[in-house]
């Protein structure tokens, strides 16, 4: 293999995946599309949906938001993301977090803020999407259900928002395996978000660290310089 072939790899996965992505999502918007369609007829005049239907269209709704997600994930990977700071306080991303996520049935979120209230100069944007990603991997650690806790510190240069879960921990205690791309001990999922938060927390100057909670569970720190 030419060095050339090797320095192409990374442009033709980055073309592949916005292929795919693009032939894939018109399909998956239709049958949305369709699906609501269907909804919309079957209850029409206020009329109750059959349990069965009913399930069977939640199952759908589902493996299309499923779908959209992985893609999502891929794009994220493969593409260079523009970062755009400025200054913003920690509390209140956690706080935006915590009211917009959709947690799964059983998974409770747990916030603790941090009185100082540290601010840092971050994409917030970037560090929602990189703090979803923490967040579903610990609620997808606790398939039982738990609380998923969501604290924020800081010290003289860094301000922290620490995920914990109640899950089986890391696989050997090791904190670096679970960042690297495509690895995952879930059933489904192409193992992307935390590559994907360590990114961009690296892009923004921070950093992204995991490790094993004594007792049980595991811990997902990020970091952020704060606000000179």
């Amino acid at each position: 293999m030419t060095n050339t072939d090797k320095n192409d790899k990374p442009e033709l996965l980055k073309q592949m995946s916005s292929v795919v992505s693009h032939e894939l999502r018109n399909p998956l918007a239709i049958i949305s599309n369709s699906l609501y369609f269907i909804k919309t007829k079957l209850g029409a005049g206020g009329a109750a949906l059959d349990p069965k239907i009913a399930k069977h269209i939640g199952i759908i709704e589902g493996e299309v938001k499923h779908s959209n997600d992985v893609i999502e994930e891929m794009l994220c990977f493969t593409r260079v993301r523009e970062i755009k700071c400025a200054p913003a306080a920690v509390n209140s991303m956690v706080n935006d977090l915590a009211q917009g996520y959709k947690a799964p049935a059983g998974i409770t979120l747990q916030i603790i803020t941090d009185p100082a209230d540290p601010c840092v100069n971050a994409d917030v944007e970037a560090i929602g999407y990189a703090l979803r990603c923490v967040v579903t991997n610990a609620a997808q650690a606790m398939p039982e259900g738990g609380t998923v806790k969501l604290e924020v510190s800081h010290d003289a240069k860094q301000a922290y928002i620490a995920v914990t879960d109640a899950g089986p921990g890391l696989p050997a205690g090791d904190g670096e395996k679970v960042f690297e791309a495509f690895f995952t001990t879930k059933p489904r999922g192409v193992g992307l978000g935390l590559t994907i938060a360590r990114k961009y927390l690296e892009q923004q100057g921070g950093a992204a660290t995991a490790q094993n909670v004594p007792g049980g569970g595991a811990k997902v720190t990020l970091a952020l310089p704060l606000c000179k």
